[in-house]
């Protein structure tokens, strides 16, 4: 397994940056579970106290990548670390992937799953696809796939397409007892020093489409996934992610002190308009962050200028996924594989590669074959 790159004792300070950006989520510094106060978080009054307030509808990570030939594979997973805090797809919330295919960051095809109660320690499910400005308003939707969480939670799907929900391993990783050791002092762990998964044992709840690449209607697509929820009279917008960590390390109280409202806004707010949305706040903090990340934690390496910073914000804004259909997929700017890390692309790039690695490699249980994700532990 490779080892972390540390220069100047960065891997420290960039370990303390997930901390220090105003929240960082539950299990990660650089993917999305729990990554809004209306979500969830790391602490509580001041203490160290991992906690989920809506799991149902907190997206972890999005994935798009190339499956069999001439499909693309479209997951999303929620309900972070379900092995501590249990729970199930929500009744009164529709999990959403998004599709642009012109680059106006504008939705023109969604596939939306919805669930019924659980019954017997499973639940129903049935995927609608919306196209064109349906898939805006979500009206006049067909229905293409539908099934149940028991057993394997395989279903049935039109169109040469296949389906899936239920749970799964949780394909992110990360070295989160080094990262606590490291930042915390709990415990004996530390980052640099025998890196450990901590995901690598849990597990998540996740929906897998895979589709003919034609049935996407367009060669370079932008995917981004979003929830919403029923409060009773209307449909609010809970979380939505592209790229992972968007929100999560640029929307921090280091550059910005009214992170966590802005946290919640950057997830209600379309990626059309995410540039300028709120005076420009959401592009003001990448850049923010950017320029000053590396001399706030003191780690003796050089921030990036000014100039370099807006253009790093311009590529991450809007905060959507893009791939080039049929081509294999390799992040962060074409797609998103169960393997890449992410994490080191993170830690690269706000510390312009000041720190290259956390030490932890994908995992060993991926499959070779639909769903894609391993079997739950």
């Amino acid at each position: 397994m490779k080892r972390p790159s540390l220069r100047s004792g960065a891997l420290l300070g960039v370990a303390g940056l997930t901390l220090i950006l105003g929240g960082a989520p539950l299990l990660a510094s650089a993917s999305d579970h729990l990554d809004a106060p209306a979500l969830g978080g790391l602490s509580q009054g001041g203490n160290f106290d991992p906690h989920s307030e809506h799991g149902d509808r907190d997206i972890a990570d999005l994935y798009v990548f190339d499956g069999s030939p001439s499909t693309t594979v479209l997951a999303l997973t929620v309900n972070p670390a379900i092995n501590l805090f249990g729970g199930s797809f929500g009744p009164n919330v529709r999990y959403i992937l998004n599709v642009d295919r012109n680059g106006d960051s504008i939705q023109d095809l969604a596939y939306v799953w919805r669930f019924g109660p659980v019954s017997n320690g499973a639940q129903s499910y049935a995927v609608t696809r919306y196209e064109g400005a349906n898939a805006r308003t979500l009206t006049n939707g067909a229905v293409i796939a539908w099934g149940s969480t028991a057993g394997n939670g395989i279903g049935s799907a039109r169109g040469g397409a296949k389906v899936f929900a239920g749970v799964r391993s949780d394909p992110f990783f990360f070295d989160l007892t080094g990262f606590e050791g490291t930042v915390f002092g709990l415990g004996t762990d530390r980052l640099g020093s025998d890196p450990t998964d901590f995901f690598a044992g849990l597990n998540i709840n996740a929906m897998v489409i895979e589709v003919p690449d034609d049935a996407l209607g367009a060669s370079h697509i932008g995917v981004w996934g979003a929830t919403t929820f029923w409060n009773g009279s209307s449909w609010q917008a809970a979380d939505q992610v592209g790229r992972p960590a968007i929100n999560t390390v640029f929307n921090n109280s280091l550059v910005d002190p009214n992170a966590g409202t802005h946290k919640n806004r950057f997830n209600a707010t379309p990626p059309s308009q995410q540039r300028t949305a709120f005076g420009g706040q959401f592009k003001t903090n990448i850049v923010a962050t950017l320029e000053n990340i590396n001399a706030a934690l003191n780690t003796g390496c050089q921030d990036y200028s000014s100039g370099t910073a807006n253009a790093i914000a311009n590529v991450l804004l809007p905060d959507v996924l893009t791939y080039n259909v049929g081509t294999h997929a390799v992040g962060p700017l074409n797609g998103r594989a169960l393997a890449d890390d992410v994490i080191d692309t993170e830690l690269g790039l706000t510390t312009n590669g000041c720190v290259t690695s956390d030490g932890v490699g994908p995992h060993s249980d991926y499959l070779a074959h639909f769903p894609y994700l391993g079997l739950p532990h």
